[in-house]
Formats: C-alpha cells, structure tokens, sequence
C-alpha cells in the first residue's frame, strides 16, 4: 500500500522541518504568518497527542494481514472514532479547520511508511518504530519547553486571550512556541536519518543500498 519514491528520507521530513519553522517564526512574530497563527499553533500542539495515538493504531492495522473488506471496516471504525474525538474538541474551540487539520497531520505522521521507506514486510516494523520516536519527541520537548528557561520573543498572553481556557502554556505561550519548534525539528531529524540507519545496516549485511 506504500508507493516508493525517491528520497522519501527527505520527503517524509520535509513538513516536520517546515511546521517547526512555522512554531519558531510564529514566536519570534507572531503575526508574520497570519493574526490568529498562536492559536492556530496551540490548537496543532493538542491534536498531535491524537494524532501520534493514531497513527500507531491506524498504521498497524493498514500493514497487517487481515483480509481487505475486514481491514477496511476496522480503519473506517477508527476513523470515525478518532474522528469524533477531534469534533468535539473542534467544537470546544469553535473552529472546525482542527477536522481537517487532523487528518492532514495524521498523513503526516504516516509519511515514512507511505513513501517507501520500510522494506517490503517491514512496514509494521516502522510504523511501531516511528510511534516510539513521535512519543519520545514529544514528552522530551514538552519537558524542555517547561523546565528550560526560555526568552518570550514577540509572543505573550494577549495573543491566546479569546480562549476560554487557562494553563501554564496559556500563561506563557513562547512556551507552546519553543514545544512546537522542539518536536517537530526533532522528529523531521530522525525521518531524515532513516535513509542514513537503513543505509549502514544495508553495509553491515553486504548487501548494495
């Protein structure tokens, strides 16, 4: 189900690189890329909690044996699932783009495997491989965002002040900007250093890349 395409390394981490850019500009201005671009970005650091649960889930499940029409209910199941969960917190933002967000976002997540950088039958193998790195990425860069000290830049309070909602990353949203930067610029690092570990063990066997 994957299509194999050139550099799919760099394909697959382009967008983690260019959404990380995206958190560090918004915090350095937070009105170069649109009025509302914190919340926007806040609300993208929420869904991704989603989204790594499924992509762990739905990917597995794309890659496994099963036949093709029970394979196909179960993931038209979850997706309605996870996609009810996302309604509901779109709702509770009253912004309903986090619908589609969310499904974009989960692609993305997916990419490694989509492009064609597991081996035929390997694909489960990367896509729990991948599932482990996201979630790493993403405890270790909100524990760096709280705990180190960081410059606020251009982003303060007044720009998440229309959220009905209260929180240290509320409070100090250059927070929310340097998670964002963190994890995103850290999982694109290890899409693109796939290529690279899938290389070495190619050597290691003997066997051309």
């Amino acid at each position: 189900m994957n299509v194999r395409l050139p550099y799919p390394h760099v394909v697959s981490s382009i967008p983690d690189f260019v959404a990380g850019l995206a958190f560090l500009v918004t915090w350095i201005d937070p009105k170069s890329l649109g009025d509302d671009m914190v919340s926007s970005l806040f609300q993208v650091m929420l869904l991704e909690f989603i989204i790594i649960h499924s992509a762990g889930f739905m990917g597995t499940l794309i890659f496994s044996a099963i036949p093709k029409g029970k394979k196909a209910l179960q993931l038209l199941g979850l997706g309605l699932l996870y996609s009810l969960f996302v309604a509901g917190f779109a709702f509770a933002f009253r912004s309903w783009w986090p619908v589609i967000a969310f499904w974009g976002l989960l692609f993305n997540r997916m990419m490694s495997v989509l492009t064609g950088q597991a081996e035929q039958g390997k694909e489960q193998e990367l896509v729990k491989s991948m599932w482990g790195v996201n979630t790493g990425c993403y405890l270790v860069a909100v524990f760096a965002a709280i705990l180190l000290p960081l410059p606020a830049l251009g982003v303060s309070p007044d720009d998440l002040a229309h959220l009905d909602i209260s929180g240290e990353f509320v409070d100090e949203p250059h927070r929310m900007m340097a998670w964002g930067f963190l994890y995103f610029s850290m999982v694109g690092w290890f899409e693109f250093r796939l290529k690279k570990k899938q290389t070495d063990q190619h050597r290691i066997l003997n066997i051309p890349a």
